[in-house]
């Protein structure tokens, strides 16, 4: 019988623990927990291969990253067992990406890594003075720059590599920062993924005591626009190109390319479809942020198949956007000079679970998530990402600015 069960490919995420050695004060996850059990490990690896086998006869390419918590707490050991594991599967070439805080990389990680092909992310806000308002070790106030810093120097050793991959998160603390942020990253010659901290999906229903630290923590779409723009001029001026921002690049093909569609939703690279988490125990969700609360888990590694958890992501979805993304009232993107390429964010994701938190308090079926409420916080956002004002701020700039220097290049 033909198999008309239809196949979605899928990137896994595998936070190897949700325990961290660090507190940061804008971390979403509940630091606590065990390692990762191999065989969950195994079944996800085992069942990603299998899946992509059962359509594709050439040789595979299959990308695994490797998260947290901190995964470096897992030990060297657990990783040479991942790649015995993966050695069993010589017709598939891994690419193992690992985002760590480097506070724990020693010689002996770093030189395993290089070895075995990891390429390595860090996590690093940007000069020590910014580091360390945010990022301390678990149980003081200790900032983690110099440790993370030294994890950095280590790995650039060995890997020999010309930039470093960095994701920086952007805080209220950030926005007057900049040209010192702008500098500190072209100093160390880095490739910076930005991730501005925005309202997060258990800020929905934050504890009273908790409310005023959580929304300090945001800027305002206005601050946000200012900000990038600052960011965009220094890195579009200059040519050192010591410094490497992927989205600001992004949004210049937006602007030389405007039939060019970024994806469905863009401003989070962790929302692409194929992108899909599994917690240690091998529950599997469509966000990271959702990793705390069971009960929004697709399915689970060890009783249900790739293509049923993916298959169940992809109703979900489409659910997602009839009832949410459609609806004139709680969709602006339609009206919005950048809608057709940017496609929404993050909001898109943050109104199905109010609305699915606010159905479950009326005690229904979790299919039934549409006939919940948004809370007023999320009213008020017209659009799809909180910072929308401050996004159309600044691509007007990044459109002026291209045009200008497209001129130029004419005459």
């Amino acid at each position: 019988m033909l198999d008309t069960t239809p196949h979605f490919s899928i990137i896994p995420q595998i936070q190897v623990t949700l325990n961290c050695n660090l507190a940061c004060t804008y971390c979403f996850q509940t630091h606590a927990g065990k390692i990762i059990n191999l065989s969950t490990a195994e079944q996800i690896i085992e069942k990603t291969v299998y899946s992509s086998a059962s359509y594709n006869n050439i040789k595979k390419t299959i990308q695994l990253y490797w998260h947290g918590g901190e995964p470096l707490l897992a030990g060297i050991d657990f990783f040479r067992k991942i790649i015995e594991i993966e050695n069993r599967f010589p017709e598939v070439l891994f690419e193992n990406r690992l985002q760590t805080n480097g506070t724990l990389l020693t010689d002996e990680f770093a030189a395993f890594f290089v070895e075995h092909g990891f390429d390595l992310g860090f996590s690093l806000d940007g000069p020590e003075y910014l580091h360390n308002l945010h990022r301390q070790y678990k149980g003081s106030k200790k900032g983690s720059f110099k440790a993370a810093m030294r994890g950095i120097d280590l790995y650039r050793r060995f890997a020999e590599s010309d930039q470093i991959p960095i994701i920086a998160v952007v805080t209220h603390d950030s926005l007057d920062q900049a040209n010192d942020i702008y500098d500190f990253f072209a100093e160390l010659r880095a490739r910076v993924q930005l991730d501005i901290f925005d309202i997060r999906r258990l800020d929905i229903f934050p504890a009273q005591d908790d409310k005023d630290r959580i929304f300090h923590l945001a800027p305002s779409p206005e601050e946000v626009g200012h900000f990038l723009i600052t960011l965009f001029d220094r890195w579009f001026y200059d040519n050192t190109r010591r410094v490497d921002f992927k989205e600001l690049r992004n949004e210049v093909k937006m602007i030389l390319q405007p039939d060019l569609i970024q994806g469905n939703p863009f401003h989070k690279k962790r929302c692409d479809f194929r992108r899909t988490i599994f917690d240690p125990k091998g529950f599997a969700f469509s966000c990271d942020q959702y990793i705390n609360d069971a009960c929004c888990a697709l399915g689970n590694i060890h009783k249900d198949s790739i293509q049923s958890i993916m298959a169940k992501k992809n109703r979900l979805w489409e659910d997602i956007k009839r009832h949410v993304r459609i609806s004139s009232e709680q969709m602006a993107c339609h009206a919005c000079a950048w809608g057709r390429q940017c496609s929404g964010g993050c909001m898109t994701c943050m109104k199905y679970n109010a609305l699915l938190l606010s159905a479950r308090s009326k005690g229904l079926a979790d299919t039934r998530w549409h006939e919940g409420h948004l809370p007023p916080s999320l009213e008020i956002i017209e659009g799809e990402f909180y910072y929308c004002d401050g996004l159309r701020l600044f691509r007007e700039h990044v459109k002026k600015a291209v045009q200008k220097e497209l001129t130029h290049a004419g005459e």
